[in-house]
């Protein structure tokens, strides 16, 4: 499934993307195929952290170098995010990249202080606030969310929204991203109150898996394990 989950990623990178594009943001976007790998490409330097090639067999491991050392990526070569159990003795270790998938089965009932058809630029304020980013990552961020593509969650207390999450359909799977929660509004559960309730709707309209990227030791991570998700400590690497 690991495989099945990258391409979900792929995805959903396509679609950020050409949200990117369309808002007008600096650089270059591309995605695409190649040799059974999933490669993204954003030429600005500040988005450097979506060059990847992801997707990586002991099959492909090859291509994946080559492509990696290709012209294309202008001297800033990609981050290769290879599974667990391959480690290139010729490559440079370049942290961890999990990824965490969840089956759909049985689900409690959503939560009912959850609004799916937020005002957009209460929704953006709210996820923005929560990443406390900065710059064209911001820029960035806010054009994916605004695609129609993406579907956007509140969790609202007391008439107040509090946390924020985003989910997106990609055929058997659904990403789910970003999610986000102020500082003031932390440590009561909110994310994975919107965790639940995501995949609630995604088990309803028949999807078998959801798939998450989380930072190894934070908060989501913890959340996305005890919600029951499979997760792959993948390894990131680059060329020499």
């Amino acid at each position: 499934m690991l495989t099945e989950a990258e391409e979900v990623i792929h995805a959903r990178t396509v679609v950020a993307g050409e949200a990117g594009a369309a808002a007008g943001l600096p650089g270059r976007f591309e995605a695409w195929h190649e040799d059974g790998l999933f490669v993204a490409l954003a030429t600005a330097p500040e988005l450097r952290f979506l060059r990847t090639i992801s997707g990586v067999t002991e099959e492909n491991l090859p291509s994946a170098i080559r492509l990696a050392g290709a012209s294309c990526w202008d001297g800033d070569r990609p981050t290769l995010v290879l599974p667990p159990d391959l480690n290139p003795s010729d490559l440079v270790p370049a942290g961890v990249r999990p990824i965490a998938v969840l089956p759909l089965t049985d689900l409690a009932a959503s939560d009912t202080d959850v609004d799916d058809s937020p005002d957009i630029d209460v929704f953006l304020r709210v996820l923005l606030d929560g990443y406390e980013s900065g710059g064209a990552v911001t820029e960035f961020i806010a054009a994916e969310h605004s695609d129609h593509r993406v579907r956007r969650s509140l969790l609202v207390e007391d008439g107040v929204p509090i946390s924020a999450a985003a989910l997106s359909s990609h055929g058997p799977g659904v990403l789910l991203g970003g999610s986000a929660t102020p500082r003031a509004h932390r440590g009561k559960g909110t994310q994975a109150r919107l965790l639940l309730h995501g995949l609630t709707a995604a088990a309803r309209e028949g999807h078998r898996f959801a798939v998450a990227t989380a930072v190894e030791g934070s908060p989501s991570l913890s959340n996305l394990r005890r919600s029951g998700a499979q997760v792959h400590l993948r390894q990131a690497f680059r060329l020499e």
